[in-house]
């Protein structure tokens, strides 16, 4: 809370300089703080007479010292295997929990024992698997949140981290409101600094800047994590996982919403974050047919389709597969590109796959600097010219 004591200022108008919300307006003489003020406390910081004051509620150190061990949320549906961005939580869970001697836990959905999720969690590093028992098994955000609020408040974990998929992102902000504490979203980077906290890395302003963020007086620390942005990094170590159930919890979802029924999606709009092999349009395509003919050879290749934000911008490619800063970051074993310049904010989300192929007519496009392989020519026609072959081969 920010309290103003009149008979302390000096009427100097720093506090209005220094407001970066424009909050602080000087009227006849003395500040006026009106509703865009976020209690950041930079006036109070930077006001030579003390005329601010923000009154925050303090965590003691002994109850933060209470929560110890790293835990990761995974969202798999029942009867697949683990996700791979749930592994890479795995792995950087694991790598921060050893800096603090600490135990790795899985928070997961599921009826039973799974002895495949305990073998590839044992691989990662993994100490324990906690299972929500439910039979729902879809996506339940009343249920999720309900549970993971109640292991919480019962086991006392750390730090929790998050997947940053489409569900991950609608349940990491329900679960940090409910436990009244802070969350990073997108992270791209997690460490501990000099003080044991977790270091949380994203990146802001279009990219140009990476914000390192702290929660030095809440726990659990909170983060959801783009996929593909961390490693998978596999352990010799023999190390037992137990596997425990959330006893005593039960949710009752709210008849908000009915499930009726499920499409299955064409090959090519495919979990981009899953696919092996990518195939994208940027604007060198020039139009939405071309996009059209891109989506084909995907279903025809078993790939997923991808594009950029100037190709999503001008409607020719839903928002869904938007690759780069602002879009999914991939790591595909193939990555196709037709008609992409190579700007930084896309290279960005897919400069991880293992073998990038570049079509464009432009010799000197970033692109080819990154690619495997080159194909100098335009985007639309060597893009028919693919398709018209596998129709042959159909033939």
């Amino acid at each position: 809370m920010l309290e103003y004591k009149k008979e302390n200022c000096s009427s100097c108008g720093l506090c209005e300089k220094v407001c970066p919300f424009g909050a602080i307006k000087i009227q006849e003489g003395f500040p006026y703080i009106d509703d865009n003020c976020t209690e950041c406390g930079i006036c109070a910081e930077k006001c030579p007479a003390n005329a601010f004051c923000v009154e925050q509620k303090e965590t003691g150190k002994q109850q933060t010292e209470e929560y110890r061990g790293f835990w990761v949320v995974g969202l798999e549906k029942e009867g697949e295997p683990l996700n791979k961005v749930t592994l890479e939580l795995l792995s950087t869970a694991r790598k921060l929990a050893d800096q603090k001697k600490e135990k790795v836990t899985l928070l997961i959905k599921g009826l039973q024992e799974r002895e495949d999720w305990k073998r590839e969690a044992q691989k990662t590093g993994c100490d324990k698997i906690l299972l929500i028992a439910s039979e729902y098994s879809g996506y339940d955000a009343k249920l999720y949140t309900d549970a993971i609020e109640c292991a919480i408040r019962r086991f006392k974990p750390e730090a929790v981290l998050f997947p940053a998929t489409v569900n991950g992102r609608d349940l990491a902000p329900r679960v940090s409101g409910r436990v009244g504490t802070g969350l990073t979203a997108d992270c791209t980077g997690l460490s501990l600094d000099e003080n044991g906290h977790l270091l949380q890395v994203r990146p802001t302003y279009g990219g140009s800047i990476m914000a390192s963020i702290l929660t030095p007086k809440h726990r659990p620390q909170m983060a959801s994590v783009r996929p593909n942005v961390m490693e998978i990094q596999w352990t010799d170590e023999k190390r037992e996982v137990k596997v425990e159930y959330l006893e005593d919890f039960s949710s009752v979802a709210e008849d908000r919403v009915k499930l009726i029924g499920c499409i299955e999606k064409n090959n090519a709009f495919a979990d981009l974050a899953e696919a092996n092999i990518v195939i994208a349009g940027g604007y060198g395509l020039k139009n939405k047919e071309n996009f059209g003919k891109l989506f084909k050879l995907c279903d025809r290749l078993n790939a997923a389709a991808a594009a950029t934000r100037k190709a999503v911008d001008e409607g020719w490619a839903p928002a869904e597969i938007q690759v780069g800063q602002t879009g999914t970051t991939i790591a595909p074993d193939l990555y196709i590109a037709f008609g992409i310049s190579g700007a930084l904010q896309h290279t960005l989300g897919m400069k991880n796959a293992k073998k990038i192929i570049a079509v464009n007519h432009d010799p000197a496009a970033p692109i080819f600097d990154i690619c495997d392989v080159a194909v100098l020519g335009d985007a639309g026609e060597v893009l028919e010219e693919c398709c018209n072959i596998l129709e042959n081969k159909k033939a």
